[in-house]
Parts: structure tokens; sequence; C-alpha cells
């Protein structure tokens, strides 16, 4: 057990063969792991592990190599290493000098999502001012999906579940895999030239970036933002987030996100014109019920100006007039009277044939003046007396009936004026000016 001098290693000669060894064999190899304990030194230098499920790599990526790289490293990223295995002496550690880092799986698709993401943005693509307000009514909905996947499902049972009285078209299309985006942008364009859909929705189900790739292909996501009829994006799980959810008018977290907001937007509608129709029932209560005000209103000054009333009225007044007419035209001939009295008596005291043939003179002239009064006075006592009998006449109870009116009576005669009374009522009896009309009441 006891070794000769030449068989002991010193610590550096056996940390320098090792060394020499591992940079022989393993110079130049890829490895894969995931970045962990990523430090970044103000030099530029990175020094992290490269880890998996086993085992941890310590890893360096000196400041010129790094700035070369086209991603920055950070903790959790899945990548491929290009390098060689040293050994740093000073602490008889091995590591892995590191000269390109590629992102692998996962990590290369978000990159290329990033920078496609950016591509577009900077086109305008993604802007809010291009964005299309949804419809608050959408009667017909177009929705390009897999006919056979769970979103298809789940957004039809929120549908159904939530009331929606719409019509849905589904435009079947593969969602994932070679072609898929072909498929899902030619659908998107059958739907956009058919006739009568006022929305259209693009869903699928979760799943991984890899799965959800169709999605931010650049040809897809440029058809859905020149789509003339309004989009949502309804693509996996609330935290996936694709290109077309940023192309799209509106983006859903989820199939059933979308159904949830296309409902609500018809309930919300629904109950606006509900609203709407309770607003305008209110009006027209409040309408009729100042007409009936006003109909009472009239009623009551029918009933002061009743036509009997203004009949009576009318009878004094032409009373009136007959008195006043007589007593002028006795005065009249009482005054003409008198007149020709004193001419008579003139006559008689003056006697000669010339004044008797004068006064006869005279007395004729009266008598044609008299006659003339009188008769013009009857003319316009008798025009007066018919202005007032029309006016009578247009008043009058049948009169008022021919302008539309009528009289409801109860069998027995009793007249109602009021609708209240009238619904009390089985029959009841309508006098218009030619005849009468027997009624029977809704009870």
């Amino acid at each position: 057990m006891t070794p000769s001098p030449e068989q002991v290693l010193k610590v550096t000669a056996l940390t320098r063969l090792i060394k020499s060894q591992l940079e022989e064999n393993f110079s130049r190899i890829w490895v894969q792991g995931e970045v962990s304990n990523l430090r970044k030194q103000s030099s530029g230098h990175l020094y992290f592990s490269l880890k998996d499920a086993g085992s941890q790599l310590p890893c360096a990526l000196f400041a010129r190599d790094a700035a070369r790289q086209s991603f920055e490293l950070e903790d959790g990223m899945e990548v491929l290493i290009l390098g060689d295995i040293s050994v740093f002496e000073p602490y008889g550690r091995y590591q892995m000098i590191a000269k390109v880092a590629i992102q692998s799986g996962e990590g290369r698709l978000q990159m290329e999502f990033e920078h496609l993401k950016r591509k577009l943005a900077a086109e305008g693509l993604f802007e809010s001012g291009r964005k299309k307000p949804l419809p608050a009514l959408p009667r017909r909905i177009a929705v390009i999906t897999s006919p056979t996947g769970a979103a298809v499902r789940d957004f039809l049972r929120i549908l159904r579940r939530r009331d929606y009285r719409g019509e849905v078209v589904i435009f079947p299309a593969k969602v994932q895999g070679k072609g898929a985006a072909e498929e899902v942008a030619t659908m998107l364009q059958h739907a956009s030239a058919s006739a009568g859909f006022d929305l259209v929705v693009i869903t699928r189900g979760g799943g991984s970036i890899e799965d959800l790739w169709t999605f931010n292909e650049e040809s897809l996501t440029r058809a859905v933002a020149a789509c003339p009829l309004p989009v949502i994006s309804a693509i996996g799980h609330e935290i996936d987030t694709v290109l077309t959810d940023y192309a799209a008018d509106r983006r859903a977290e989820t199939p059933s996100g979308a159904a949830e907001l296309i409902s609500s937007l018809f309930l919300e509608a629904l109950a606006r014109y509900e609203d709407a129709g309770r607003d305008l029932l209110a009006r027209i209560d409040s309408y009729l019920k100042d007409n009936r005000s006003s109909l009472r209103d009239l009623d009551a000054r029918m009933r002061i100006i009743a036509p009997e009333r203004q009949m009576q009225h009318y009878g004094m007044q032409l009373d009136d007039l007959e008195n006043s007419l007589c007593r002028k035209l006795s005065r009249r001939i009482n005054a003409e009277q008198q007149t020709i009295h004193q001419l008579g008596q003139r006559i008689i005291e003056q006697h000669p044939k010339t004044r008797i043939g004068m006064a006869g003179q005279h007395l004729a002239n009266f008598s044609r003046r008299l006659e003339r009064s009188v008769w013009w006075t009857q003319v316009q006592k008798q025009e007066t007396l018919n202005a007032l009998r029309r006016r009578l006449d247009n008043g009058s109870l049948q009169a008022t009936l021919k302008r539309g009116y009528a009289v409801i009576q109860r069998p027995d005669g009793q007249i109602i004026d009021r609708a209240s009374l009238a619904q009390k009522e089985p029959e009841l009896k309508a006098f218009f000016h030619d005849g009468e009309v027997r009624l029977k009441t809704d009870q």
C-alpha cells in the first residue's frame, strides 16, 4: 500500500492530464438542455448550467461569442449548445466552453413567433384603429374549426345555454398540421363571400405551441386582418396567444369565452330592445291618459254647451228679434200715420187743388218709401233669421252625429258616457245619424 514516488501524481498534474483527455475527446460537440442559474458578468461573459432531468453541466459563453448570438439566453430556455469540454484547473471542475447557442423545440418557435409579430405589427396589422366593431345582434355566425373537436362542442353548448337565437354555420377545416393554415384561410374566404353572415369565429382547443402554430402562420394572419367581416379569434386556453388573436377584431381566451362574448352582446341588445319596448308602452300609456283627460274636459264642455241649450238660447234670441221687429214696425207705421194725418190736415187747411195734388204725390212717395223700408227690413231680418237657423242646424244633435260621433246607450236607453260603464254591459246600442247598431262588449 506504499506507492513509489513515480506512481504519485500531483493534483495539478492529474488535473492537467484529465483536461487534456477531455479536450481531446470532447471537442465541438452538441449538447441539449435547459438553461439554469444564468449569471451575466459586467465583462459580457455568461455563466450558466445546462441541465436535464438527471444531471447538470456547467457552461461558459464568453463575451465575444455571446455578442454573436441572435437571442438572449434566459433561465428555463431549452437550447442546443455547440462547444468544447474543458477543465478549470484552479477548482478541478470541468465545464463546457460554448461557441454557439440555438433555441430548440418551442424556443425556436417562440423566437419565430416574436420576429413575425414585430414584423406584422410594424406594418400596422394589429392597430386598434383598423379593428371592426362586433355586431350587437349577430343573426348568422360562420364558425371555422374542426367539426369533431371539443372546441366547437363547447362553443355550441354555451350558446344554447345562454339562449342564443341566431344561426351558426360550421365551416370545417383542419386546425393542426401541414396545410391547416391554407385550409382555414380558404374557409375564411368562403365565409366572407357567402351572403348573410354577420360574424366569423375561428376557434380550436388548447395545445402546445407546435399544435397551435397553424394560427401563427403569416398567410393566415394576413387573411384574418383582411377579412371584411368582423372576426373573433378563440384559440387554445387563456394563456395561449397566437398571431390571429392580434389580427382579429376581438380575441376570446377560449372557445367558450367566444360563445359567452357573442351571447352577451346578443342578450345586452335584447335587453335594450325590451327596455325600449317598455319605454314605448309607458309613453303610449301616458299619451292615452293625457288624451283621456282631454276627452273628459271636452265632454264636460259639451255638457255645458249642449245642443238643446244652444237651441233654447237661439230660440230666445229669435223671439227677442221678432218682438223688436214688431215694435219697430209698429212705431214706423204709427209715425207714418201721424205724418199722413198731418198732411191731410194741411191739405184740408190749404184746400187748393194744386196743394191737394202735391199732397197726394207726397203721400204716394211716402207710401212707396214705407213699402221699400218695410220690405228691406223684412229681407234683412229674414237673412238674419236664416243665418241663425243654419247655426242652430249645425249645432244640432243630428249634425253632430253626421260628423262621426255616436251616442252609446244601454238597452234600457240610459246613455253611457264612460268606458268603465261600457265594460260592465254585455250589450250596448250605438246611435248614428242614419240609424242604430247593437254592440257586444268584450268582458
